[in-house]
């Protein structure tokens, strides 16, 4: 059905209607906004403060803590988003791996730690109102995600100029190229500049910011434990030309045992599995694999449709 504005979910409303909701938002267009999510208004505005110091921070003391291809946490401005440059530099933290941080800023460590347990927090209850709206346990989901998980958070800063210029491969024309999220859903945090869009029905719509609320999107891996319920929404980000724009994106992801496939209860004789078990330590690695550098084409979630099932 068109899609004029992104569901915006009040989450202190009645739990029937939340989960009434989620479930449909999460089916189409899997993009949804939340309020009253837990997430105080004072941490957002504190989190976006200290992205804002540390990207403003000079180069070399950026480039001192940048991520490597043994290590992904940390600073990077060379990002690739199916094989094209990005239009952005990020900072990227997991509380259980060694991000590098900058002596200089040592708030930002503090307060990283802070916005990513509110977010997980956030990112778990709506897990199980996700469950509940294909009726289904939370069981059956959970323990891919808690008590192990790879989720990270990520700061994205897009300045007005290009990076780089003349030291890394020509930037794409977008801030980040259409893509959908590797992981399960993500928890964003937009500052009041617009460029974040969603596709549907075949046009590009804005997922414009607002205030002390949460940008929520389906990702990969609800895409298959729904067995095509809920919708991993294809998404871009418009480069900046006028003024720069930041946000801060949560990723909840599985455990790196975890091995991803179709929930018994989304499967039936009309509806049989439309992917094939997914080991998402194997899934995650090539992807991130892909944003590190252009190694060749970037692995989707379609490569792990089962193929008698519709295309993508």
């Amino acid at each position: 059905m068109p899609v004029s504005v992104v569901p915006v979910i009040d989450l202190a409303a009645p739990r029937a209607a939340v989960v009434a909701q989620v479930a449909q938002a999460a089916q189409t267009p899997g993009f949804f906004q939340v309020v009253n999510a837990g997430v105080v208004p004072s941490l957002m505005r504190e989190t976006l403060a200290i992205a804002q110091a540390f990207f403003a921070c000079d180069s070399d003391i950026k480039r001192g803590v940048t991520r490597t291809m043994a290590n992904p946490f940390g600073y990077y401005d060379r990002e690739l988003t199916k094989n094209l440059r990005d239009r952005k530099e990020i900072f990227d933290f997991a509380p259980s791996e060694q991000t590098p941080w900058p002596p200089q800023l040592p708030a930002l460590k503090p307060a990283l730690e802070s916005f990513t347990a509110a977010c997980h927090a956030l990112a778990l209850r709506l897990t199980e109102l996700l469950c509940e709206g294909l009726g289904a346990h939370a069981n059956g989901v959970l323990p891919q995600l808690c008590p192990d998980h790879s989720s990270f958070l990520r700061l994205n800063h897009y300045p007005v100029d290009d990076l780089l210029r003349g030291l890394a491969p020509a930037a794409g024309p977008l801030g980040i190229s259409p893509h959908t999220d590797a992981g399960a859903l993500t928890v964003l945090l937009q500052d009041t500049v617009a460029g974040l869009q969603m596709h549907c029905d075949g046009a590009w719509l804005d997922v414009p910011p607002i205030a002390d609320a949460l940008t929520i999107n389906i990702g990969d891996m609800w895409q298959v434990w729904s067995n095509d319920r809920y919708t991993a929404p294809l998404h871009r980000v418009r480069a900046s030309t006028a003024e720069p724009r930041l946000s801060i994106a949560y990723f909840l992801n599985p455990g790196y045992q975890a091995v991803i496939e179709p929930l018994p209860g989304q499967l039936s004789a009309a509806q049989p599995a439309r992917y094939r078990r997914l080991p998402w330590n194997e899934f995650r690695e090539l992807r991130a694999l892909g944003d590190y550098g252009d190694f060749g084409e970037e692995v989707q979630i379609g490569d792990y449709r089962v193929q008698s099932s519709q295309a993508d």
